[in-house]
């Protein structure tokens, strides 16, 4: 399965990429987990990262230990 992992908020994702709806984020700040979308400023964007995880678990694995992500599946 595909993933995308936003750090801090929305972008413009990669060419071909599309995000799973809203219902499907999952937030992560500093590894406690929230369902839905990140809460903050998007002019904060730091990074966009996709990846082929065998499921959401596999994906928070890789995250660092401090920082806040979005993470939504992706096709």
């Amino acid at each position: 399965m595909r993933f995308v992992v936003l750090a801090f908020g929305p972008a413009v994702l990669p060419a071909g990429i599309t995000l799973g709806s809203v219902d499907t984020a999952t937030s992560v700040q500093d590894r406690a987990l929230r369902d839905g979308t990140f809460e903050g400023p998007a002019s904060e964007l730091t990074g966009i990262r996709v990846l082929e995880a065998s499921d959401l678990d596999a994906v928070l694995e890789t995250l660092p230990a401090v920082g806040t992500f979005e993470v939504r599946p992706a096709w």
